[in-house]
C-alpha cells in the first residue's frame, strides 16, 4: 500500500506546481526591459493649441484631435482579467469606460473608428459612442456589437474599402487588410478560423472568441497638417498601400515574434517601406488583461507564450530598423498629449 501513498502523493505534488506555475503565468507580465528606451522623449513645452495631438491608451485605442475635432480609434478599456479571458465571460465594464474618458480630458468625441472586431478593439466601442455621443465607425460585426449593445442605429457607420470619411479637416480611409497570423493552432482557429463575421447583435457577457474578427482594416489619416497611417494588426494586404505615402506610421507589433524572420523583414517593407514615414511608433505590444486604472505593461507570461512572443517582437524591430536608420521610431507613453505635427507639414521629430 505504501507505494499508492507515495502514487498519490506525487500526482498531488505535480498538481501543486502545476497549479503554482499557471497562477505565475497569469499574474507575471513580460519584462521589456532595454526596449523601455524607445519612450520618445518628452516635448516640456505645452503643444500649441492648434497641434495635432495623440494619445495613446494601450494596443490600438488612440485619440487624435487638431483642437478642432478629435477622433478615437477602438476605445478599449474594460481589461478582463485572464481567468476570464481564458474560461469565463467578458463584458464592458461601463465605470472603467468613463474614468478612461475622464482621463484623456475628453469632453467631445466626434467619431470612433474600429479597426476589427475582436473584444481588445471593439467590445467597449459602443459604450464609449453611448457616452460621448459620437458615430461608431467599423465593419458589419462591429455594427452587430452595438446593437448588442443597444447602441442607437442613427450612430452605427460602415465602412466601405478605400471610401473616405470626412470629418472637420480629417479625412479618414478605411483600406481592408489582414489580421496576423496567431502561432497556437488552437488559438488561430477560434480567433480566425471558419466564419469570422458577427451575424446577429452580439449581447455580452460572452465569450471571448465571440467577438469575431469581422475583417481587418488599415487606416489612412489625411489632414492638412499631414498624413499618418494606423496599422494595428502585424500583416498585410498585398497591393492594398500601393501609391501611398504617410508622414508618420503608427504599427502594431502585437504577435510579431511569433513569425518567422522572413515574415517579419516582409512586414516592414509593405508597411514602412511603402508608406516612406519620417518617424514610427509601435503599439499594440502590451496587455490584454489587467486594469486600464494600473500603469501599462507587457502581456502576461501565459498570453505571450499562446499568441505574442512580446521580446522576439522587439527584437524583430531592432533588426528592421537597424536596415531603415534614417527614420526614428518609438513606443508612446500612456495618457500623455504627444504632438504629430505642429502645423501644416511640419513633423516633430527627435531622437
Amino acid at each position: 500500500m505504501k507505494w499508492i501513498k507515495r502514487i498519490s502523493l506525487s500526482v498531488l505534488a505535480l498538481l501543486l506546481i502545476a497549479t503554482l506555475i499557471f497562477f505565475y503565468s497569469i499574474n507575471k507580465h513580460v519584462d521589456i526591459g532595454r526596449f523601455q528606451e524607445w519612450y520618445e522623449i518628452p516635448v516640456t513645452d505645452p503643444p500649441p493649441a492648434t497641434a495635432l495631438t495623440v494619445q495613446f491608451v494601450g494596443v490600438s485605442t488612440m485619440v487624435f484631435s487638431d483642437g478642432e475635432t478629435t477622433l478615437m480609434t477602438d476605445g478599449f478599456f474594460t481589461r478582463p482579467s485572464a481567468m476570464q479571458l481564458i474560461a469565463g465571460k467578458i463584458e464592458p465594464n461601463t465605470e472603467d469606460v468613463k474614468w478612461g474618458i475622464k482621463r484623456l480630458g475628453i469632453t467631445a468625441l466626434d467619431a470612433i473608428f474600429v479597426v476589427h472586431s475582436h473584444f481588445d478593439h471593439a467590445m467597449d466601442a459602443p459604450l464609449v459612442a453611448q457616452l460621448t455621443g459620437a458615430p461608431m465607425y467599423g465593419s458589419t460585426s462591429t455594427a452587430n456589437i452595438g446593437r448588442g449593445l443597444n447602441l442607437q442605429e442613427q450612430q452605427i457607420k460602415l465602412f466601405e474599402d478605400k471610401k473616405p470619411i470626412q470629418i472637420g479637416a480629417f479625412k479618414v480611409t478605411p483600406i481592408l487588410s489582414k489580421h496576423y497570423e496567431f502561432p497556437n493552432s488552437r488559438v488561430k482557429e477560434q480567433a480566425l478560423g471558419g466564419n469570422q463575421e458577427i451575424e446577429t447583435p452580439l449581447v455580452p457577457p460572452v465569450d471571448a472568441m465571440d467577438y469575431k474578427m469581422g475583417g481587418a482594416y488599415t487606416l489612412l489619416f489625411e489632414h492638412p497638417y499631414g498624413n499618418f497611417v494606423l496599422q494595428s494588426s502585424a500583416a498585410w494586404k498585398e497591393n492594398s498601400l500601393d501609391n501611398i505615402k504617410a508622414d508618420i506610421v503608427i504599427m502594431g507589433i502585437g504577435g510579431l515574434g511569433a513569425q518567422t524572420a522572413e515574415y517579419q523583414g516582409t512586414y516592414f517593407e509593405q508597411i514602412v517601406d511603402k508608406l516612406a514615414p519620417q518617424k514610427v511608433y509601435l503599439v499594440h505590444w502590451d496587455a490584454l488583461v489587467g486594469s486600464i486604472r494600473e500603469p501599462m505593461q507587457a502581456e502576461i507570461l501565459l498570453l505571450d507564450k499562446l499568441m505574442g512572443k512580446t521580446m522576439a517582437g522587439f527584437e524583430a524591430v531592432e533588426r528592421e530598423m537597424k536596415l531603415r536608420p534614417n527614420i526614428p521610431f518609438y513606443l508612446l507613453p500612456q495618457w500623455e498629449k504627444r504632438v504629430l505635427f505642429r502645423g501644416p507639414r511640419s513633423v516633430l521629430g527627435q531622437k
